[in-house]
């Protein structure tokens, strides 16, 4: 017997229901159902949300690799298996949506946009001189940085280019 589903809204988002076989009684049907609220992922893009333990749909984005586009999944996986996304020349190169900027807005993780450059300004913000707050209101694509990269001393700018993490692409919903 198959596994009943649910759609959220119409935007892709399952996870299993619970159903009754031969092997246990049924689980609390309104606490599973709960479930699908807590998501406030984008499923246009690969922004995830903060439940990825429990969220079946941002576990699957978690999953796929984004490697060139094939149309085998032995080459997606030779991909996964032959990439290093831990090197500084591929975290360079990533492309991050706003809505996966977005996330990165508090002292855990701050990310701050400039142009289309994405900076992990997160190892400097409790020793910046103009404070952690300074980082924290621009942080997440809050505001276009551009100025406050130019306002800063040329070894100051030059310390911002280690943290360069990735550039800005629009999110598929942009053009729904």
């Amino acid at each position: 017997m198959g596994v009943p589903s649910v759609s959220d809204c119409g935007v892709g988002v399952q996870r299993a229901l619970p159903h009754s076989d031969d092997h246990g009684p049924v689980t609390n049907p309104a606490t599973t159902l709960n479930q699908l609220d807590e998501c406030d992922a984008c499923p246009y893009c690969r922004d995830t949300c903060e439940n990825t333990e429990s969220c079946v749909s941002c576990q699957k984005k978690n999953l796929q690799c984004r490697g060139p586009a094939n149309n085998s999944w032995f080459m997606d996986a030779l991909y996964c298996i032959c990439s290093n996304p831990h090197s500084q020349e591929n975290r360079q190169s990533r492309t991050y949506t706003m809505c996966q900027l977005r996330r990165h807005n508090h002292a855990n993780s701050a990310w701050i946009l400039v142009g289309n450059t994405i900076y992990d300004a997160t190892p400097y913000i409790r020793s910046h001189p103009g404070g952690m707050e300074a980082i924290l209101r621009k942080s997440g694509g809050a505001v276009d940085c551009t100025e406050d990269l130019h306002f800063h001393s040329k070894r100051a700018q030059k310390e911002w280019r280690r943290f360069k993490i990735g550039t800005l692409c629009p999110c598929p919903s942009d053009y729904q």
